[in-house]
């Protein structure tokens, strides 16, 4: 398995690298299976907002850059405030995409991270599969539900794959008609790229628990 080579040799190379960014909570827990959390990792491990009590739990460590923007680009703007990054190496825990195109979330973290002249090796950890085109007709009915009340978009791959589900529902004479709320900014460009209409964005995007209020209060 392709996944599992790149993490035993991040595991048997952990130490050469500065830092390990967890693109998601499923990569922290990718890292924790590869023996890595056997490892020293004070101020090593990066992950974006909530994931971060995903590494203090299994890793057993306490997570460095706490105070960036909880996204991918601000993982990039915390990196750039510290002294010397062009001398770092820094390994980057990354989804592998499987039917839909990779989110312009992840390939602009990653000309911003080049763009730092630190030396960046990226690690696909597991893969995220788009939902096959035969099962779109149950996702339709799904979405067709009279009680649904909204859309709530978590990620950029789920922004690509709804635009094909609601592509497909117009095609058949009744489109699905349902405002489509965003988990936050990165995640609306991404929708936008995809032909969607987003009808709110919500402001704070660090965990679910924020989307779930935001959803509660505006949906």
């Amino acid at each position: 398995m392709p996944h599992a080579e790149g993490l035993k040799a991040l595991a048997e190379h952990y130490e050469a690298f500065d830092y390990v960014i967890c693109s998601s909570r499923r990569a922290v827990e990718m890292l924790a299976q590869s023996g890595a959390a056997a490892l020293p990792s004070a101020g090593k491990i990066v992950a974006i907002g909530k994931d971060q009590d995903a590494v203090r739990t299994l890793m057993h460590v306490e997570p460095t850059l706490t105070d960036a923007e909880p996204s991918m680009m601000g993982i990039v703007e915390a990196l750039r405030r510290l002294p010397r990054l062009a001398e770092r190496r820094i390994a980057v825990l990354l989804p592998e995409f499987e039917g839909l195109p990779t989110p312009s979330t992840i390939t602009r973290f990653l000309e911003a991270l080049t763009s730092t002249e630190a030396h960046i090796e990226t690690i696909a950890c597991y893969r995220t599969s788009a939902l096959a085109t035969k099962d779109f007709p149950m996702a339709i009915e799904t979405l067709r539900h009279p009680q649904n009340a909204a859309i709530a978009l978590t990620s950029g791959g789920e922004a690509h794959v709804l635009a094909r589900i609601l592509q497909m529902a117009a095609s058949q004479g009744t489109p699905v008609v349902l405002p489509i709320f965003s988990f936050g900014p990165y995640t609306t460009q991404c929708a936008k790229e995809a032909g969607l209409t987003v009808a709110a964005t919500s402001p704070t995007f660090r965990s679910f628990d924020d989307y779930v209020r935001f959803l509660l209060f505006n949906a």
